[in-house]
């Protein structure tokens, strides 16, 4: 029985030792290194000094390789080499490149070791089929199982990020942990492996990423399946058939690209086929090797780095905590910063440092005090933010925070001290004309002259002549009295004039006087006043004659002045200024009517006989009873019976008819010698009558006017 059971045990082993004889005699550089898209990553520069150490329990130990550099707070994807029947996790490790891209990559890589079986070969007690031919009781799920958590826990493996990764008997084992441990492991990938035959027996613990890598002309785990010592084992497109219906992923695969995997480069080698869209969010793949065989000649140096394409394709949805902050990377705004791991606003600065999380303009508040330093204009003041009018003064410090030509003002008057002429004073903020007294102080702000008007009159102290009279400011002639005061401004000798007559109290003669300034002849009567001012004896001339009245014997008839006869007519007036018993000339005939018998008839001045009739006109001037004599008869009118004839002067017998013509000069009745009437002798008589008539009216009408004469 014993030997039935061998000859197929010794026929495998022949197969994988043939295989692994083929696979050192290539010239294949398992340990060159490349360069990593994964280790780009991370922030920490791990190196090629790694650390190694023994874990598990002491009854069967395993190498933990760790990168140089590495810090256990910094949590790191941990791969599980799994080798191949006979082989050694080493082996395994130098042959999928492990060993390097543990520092190229970044991440732990645990090497176990399957337990010997009773003819000293190494194996994993993994599926029915593969490969515990002596049915010996070896748990390796809970071994591997033990090596993960204590990596995870004392050696910063990362629990999101464990990654199997199996060739032949390791493949089958890695399917057997993505059964019981599928909740613990991220992704299964196994290498000329196969799963369950009967997928019942895989527990569902989990859907893990499922990568199954086959050459189709595999002859020792059969890419179409087959069976071993142990039972049968599926083939390579059922085994990620059943992991695709577990995972619920469409029904068939798809085509997805080709992989340039295997040594030499330079060709693509492997067909990629994936089942896509899985309700898990897990991937399940198949990459097929046309013409591959059991050990296919992979390499890091292909045109497809075989292990960087692998731990990417396994790390599929991780995301490592690249910080070690709790956070992980797909979460951490910050993947490299332990100190941080979110940035609300977006501005590339951590909330735990930026002072303003929600604030993308802002970051950093230097000086404490809540606004950001990009806003704040003085970043390090904490009392102050904003400088409004950009003088380089903050608003809280700058008294004119609107002002940039302004920033403190000392007096506290409301006016900047760069404005204020006093700033130290309160009471004053200009000095409009320079004179170094601030304008509410300064009576004339415009005068630089003037600054005090002690007296309240307008007119400053320096310019006014009384600066505490506030009735004055000006003595313009010097003499001690205000312009307004001084009725003479202008008159050093004057100030007062009493009587308003414009002539100085000094100067008038008569101060209390308005119509009098000047006594030009001292006479104590004013020069307007006084008729003759240059006379000291006349003042007034009544009469206005032009003689004054002390002068004037007729101060009050402008017509006369002067009575030379002392006869009180004065001498224009007086005919005869000269004789005090003449004043007229009625007649004009030299004779003053006093003298004259006759002052209106200046053809007479004499009536020697006072008969009325002067001496001139009386034919008979010394006989007062005859004056005319007008038949020029020597005989008066008055004594002549016929005055005007010549020839006659009597009528002794009042015939009418004169004596010298009467033939009877005594007889009334007759006249003529003979009684014969003439005719022409009575028109005589009747001539004669009438022309006696007519002497006798004139004689009365004289008498009458001599009369009234002398009345």
């Amino acid at each position: 029985m014993i030997r039935t059971q061998v000859i197929p045990f010794l026929i495998v082993l022949i197969f994988i030792t043939q295989s692994f004889a083929l696979s050192t005699n290539n010239s294949i550089n398992y340990f060159e290194e490349t360069n990593s898209n994964i280790n780009e990553s991370y922030s920490i520069e791990y190196t090629d000094n790694h650390t190694t150490v023994e874990i598990g329990p002491s009854s069967r130990k395993a190498t933990l390789e760790m990168p140089g550099g590495h810090n256990i707070s910094y949590k790191l994807p941990l791969v599980v080499a799994l080798h191949g029947y006979t082989n050694s996790g080493s082996f395994v490790s130098s042959y999928f490149d492990l060993v390097d891209s543990v520092h190229e990559n970044g991440h732990l890589l645990l090497r176990p070791d399957g337990s010997y079986s009773a003819t000293g070969q190494r194996y994993w007690n993994a599926t029915d089929a593969c490969c515990n031919i002596w049915n010996e009781d070896v748990d390796d799920v809970s071994w591997l199982t033990v090596l993960i958590n204590e990596a995870i826990t004392y050696y910063g493996a990362d629990p999101e990020g464990i990654i199997l990764v199996g060739h032949s008997n390791g493949g089958f084992m890695a399917h057997r942990m993505a059964c019981e441990r599928g909740d613990m492991i991220r992704a299964a990938i196994s290498l000329s492996g196969a799963t369950y035959y009967d997928f019942n027996n895989c527990q569902n613990t989990g859907t893990p990423n499922i990568l199954q890598i086959h050459g189709t002309l595999d002859s020792v785990i059969q890419y179409d399946g087959g069976s071993l010592p142990g039972g049968n084992y599926p083939s390579a497109p059922q085994t990620v058939n059943y992991w695709a219906n577990r995972s619920g992923c469409e029904s068939s695969m798809t085509l997805i690209d080709e992989l340039d995997l295997i040594s030499p480069s330079g060709q693509n080698d492997t067909i990629e086929y994936e089942y896509l869209n899985c309700n898990s969010g897990n991937r399940v793949s198949l990459w097929k090797i046309p013409d591959g065989g059991h050990l296919p000649a992979v390499s890091s140096a292909s045109g497809d780095d075989f292990t960087e394409t692998i731990l990417g394709w396994g790390l599929t949805g991780y995301f490592p905590d690249s910080d070690g902050d709790g956070f992980r990377d797909d979460v951490d705004d910050f993947p490299h910063d332990p100190l941080e791991n979110q940035d609300s606003d977006g501005d590339g600065v951590g909330d735990n440092s930026d002072a303003f999380p929600n604030d993308s303009t802002e970051t950093v508040d230097s000086d404490n005090d809540g606004v950001g330093d990009n806003s704040d204009e003085f970043p390090n003041d904490s009392t102050e933010t904003v400088d409004s009018d950009n003088d380089g003064v903050g608003d809280n410090s700058d008294e004119f925070p609107n002002d940039s030509t302004e920033t403190v003002d000392s007096d506290n008057d409301g006016v900047g001290d760069n404005s204020d002429e006093f700033p130290d004073d309160s009471t004053e903020i200009s000095d409009t004309d320079r004179d170094g007294i601030g304008d509410n102080s300064d009576v004339f702000p415009l005068n630089p002259n003037e600054h005090l008007d002690t007296d309240s009159d307008g007119v400053g102290d320096n310019s006014d002549a009384f600066p505490y009279n506030p009735l004055e400011n000006m003595d313009s002639d010097g003499d001690g009295i205000g312009d307004n005061s001084d009725a003479f401004p202008y008159d050093s000798n004057e100030t007062l004039d009493s009587d308003n007559d414009g002539v100085g109290d000094n100067s008038d003669v008569f101060p209390y006087n308005p119509d009098e300034t000047n006594d030009s002849d001292n006479d104590g009567v004013g020069d307007n006043s006084d008729i003759f001012p240059n006379n000291s004896n006349e003042t007034a001339d009544s009469d206005n004659d032009g003689v004054g009245d002390n002068s004037d014997m007729f101060p009050y008839d402008p017509d006369e002045t002067i009575d030379s006869d002392n006869d009180g007519v004065g001498d224009n007036s007086d005919a005869f200024p000269y004789d005090s018993n003449e004043i007229s000339d009625s007649d004009s005939d030299g004779v003053g009517d006093n003298s004259d018998s006759f002052p209106y008839d200046s053809n007479e001045t004499i009536d020697f006989d006072n008969d009325g009739v002067g001496d001139n006109s009386d034919v008979f001037p010394n006989n007062p009873e005859e004056y005319l004599d007008s038949d020029g008869d020597g005989i008066g009118d008055n004594s002549d019976a016929f005055p005007y004839d010549s020839n006659e002067t009597l009528d002794s017998d009042d015939d009418g008819v004169g004596d010298n013509s009467d033939f009877f000069p005594t007889d009334s009745e007759r006249w003529l010698k003979s009684d014969t009437q003439n005719p022409l002798l009575i028109f005589y008589l009747l001539g004669l009558v009438l022309f006696l008539f007519w002497i006798s009216s004139y004689s009365s009408s004289s008498q009458s006017i001599e009369d009234d004469v002398e009345d």
